[in-house]
């Protein structure tokens, strides 16, 4: 094994010290961070046209409007992650959390009830369970 030099015995504690830095540094690279970059503002675009596309209350009269908003849909639904500009990739870009987004989408169809909070298996507690008592439990067989 080999013995430290005197020269690396003095650099060593110094790897281990905090590194000091001022405020005014720690806030402009947080400013800087929260600056888009050109792609994250395209990327924000296509996701602001495509809840534009879904979110409209009637259903297209025209041929070429049903297939974007079927188009569309797909894109919104789609796991794909392989493609840059997939709803998923665009989601981790611009950090966005995917199930809410779509969630909100299914709701605005009038697919998804709004108060719908649990899975269909599963029973509703009563609206005392929503007062700031604590609410009572369900007992599954």
């Amino acid at each position: 094994m080999k013995r430290l030099t005197s020269e690396m015995e003095e650099k060593l504690p110094g790897l281990f010290e905090p590194t000091t830095i001022l405020p005014v540094q720690y806030f402009t690279r947080l400013q800087r961070s929260a600056a888009w970059t050109g792609e994250q503002r395209l990327m924000a675009a296509i996701m602001e046209d495509a809840v534009a596309v879904c979110s409209k209350p009637s259903i297209p009269k025209s041929s070429k409007a049903r297939h974007v908003l079927r188009e569309t849909l797909r894109w919104v639904r789609s796991n794909d992650r392989t493609w840059m500009f997939s709803f998923l990739r665009i989601c981790e870009m611009l950090d966005l959390e995917p199930s809410a987004i779509r969630r909100g989408i299914r709701i605005m169809r009038g697919e998804e009830d709004p108060m719908e909070r649990f899975a269909p298996s599963q029973v509703a507690p009563p609206a005392e369970a929503f007062e700031m008592e604590m609410p009572r439990r369900v007992a599954t067989g």
